[in-house]
């Protein structure tokens, strides 16, 4: 079943659709979409007919996967753009700048982009620039796993060897300034300097987080979360926010910006939030890595940070990063002695169910669904 099928299936589930036709879930066409009757959900969404399906109710022909949703907003063929746009005169900075492309991706960040900018635009003409934006979003994003590999040492990253690893790490830090220039000057052609500036300032906050997570520690509950979710909004939510924030702001409803900021920051923490539960759940074949990992970098996530609620000795296991002998093992064991794991997805919950009563204030349309439909595969991804 196609896009346009499963998201017009999805919204008869959910709501009472009499009105509602297949002539109106064409993506090439905007036209006005018809008030739809809402349905109540058993969370605190109010009466909003995007409220994600229950799992259980969901069936094979009916549930939309993310690569649904590149279809939708055609990013299938986004690597070979994301390619063309690093290509260089020297073969020997192609190959590593285009590296990490050789392993795929779920291209989860421009899909999201590209799905908020369809959705503020609907009524109005299509925008290049949007498409532009959701390709820089990704440059930021590669560019900033290389630079990461680097810090962390890491060797693979999902079925590939690193930049660093591959190549070397002056070859992986440069490849990394490179793939940011280009992304620079696709930036800068865009000629929009409200644009620029909303962009630009990713790359400051992806420095900050870093610097933030180098230096910040606390002994105090309250304080160790609220730095840990600021840490997780610099280095991941932000992307999210400021490339959805970009693409409302070239988009027919400009006004929109401010909202579309709000969902990409609420869902970019949802989604570190499930990244670090799935860090002690998931398999290393799923995440690409051995659980653990952030551990074994000294990381305090929020598994970690609930469960030292309950094994108050957790604290300092954290104030010395786990260096020490036997300190991962033990950290894994109070893991798993604890609700961190039910508190953490429980807290990616309420960010989705943010994300999700901001939509309520966008226009109705299936790339609106399409961004609800988004919050469920975060919070029910398993790699």
């Amino acid at each position: 079943m196609s896009w346009h099928g499963r998201v017009y299936a999805y919204f008869c589930r959910n709501t009472s659709l009499a009105s509602l036709t297949r002539t109106s879930l064409h993506c090439n066409k905007r036209v006005a979409r018809p008030t739809t009757a809402t349905r109540s959900c058993t969370r605190d969404h109010g009466t909003f007919v995007q409220a994600p399906l229950p799992r259980q109710f969901k069936t094979s022909d009916q549930t939309i996967k993310l690569v649904d949703l590149r279809e939708a907003v055609n990013t299938d063929n986004i690597v070979e753009d994301l390619v063309n746009d690093l290509l260089s005169e020297n073969p020997d900075l192609t190959a590593s700048a285009t590296h990490l492309f050789k392993g795929g991706g779920k291209y989860f960040r421009p899909t999201c982009v590209m799905l908020m900018g369809e959705c503020c635009n609907t009524g109005y003409p299509d925008n290049d620039k949007q498409r532009e934006i959701a390709l820089i979003t990704e440059l930021i994003h590669v560019a900033s796993l290389i630079h990461d590999d680097v810090l962390d040492s890491s060797d693979t990253r999902r079925t590939l060897q690193t930049v660093n690893s591959r190549f070397n790490e002056k070859v992986a830090i440069l490849s990394g300034d490179y793939i940011i220039a280009r992304a620079t000057s696709k930036l800068a052609r865009l000629g929009c300097s409200d644009t620029i500036t909303i962009l630009s300032s990713v790359i400051r906050d992806l420095i900050k987080g870093e610097i933030h997570q180098l230096n910040k520690r606390s002994n105090n509950h309250e304080e160790q979360l609220a730095m840990y979710i600021e840490k997780s909004y610099l280095k991941t939510a932000s992307l999210i926010a400021h490339g959805c924030q970009a693409v409302a702001l070239n988009s027919g409803r400009p006004h929109l910006q401010h909202i579309a900021y709000q969902y990409g920051r609420n869902m970019g923490i949802a989604f570190q939030l499930v990244d670090d539960m799935l860090d002690f759940i998931s398999t290393s074949e799923a995440m690409g890595k051995a659980a653990g990992s952030d551990l074994k970098l000294g990381l305090a996530t929020a598994p970690v940070l609930y469960a030292a609620v309950k094994h108050p000795a957790m604290n300092q296991l954290i104030s010395r990063g786990f260096n020490e002998e036997g300190d991962i093992e033990l950290a894994l064991e109070m893991v798993k002695d604890s609700n961190g794991i039910k508190l953490t997805k429980a807290l990616a919950q309420r960010y989705c169910d943010k994300a999700l009563s901001d939509l309520k204030q966008l226009p109705e349309s299936e790339y609106r669904t399409g961004l609800a439909v988004l919050c469920d595969l975060v919070l029910n991804r398993n790699s």
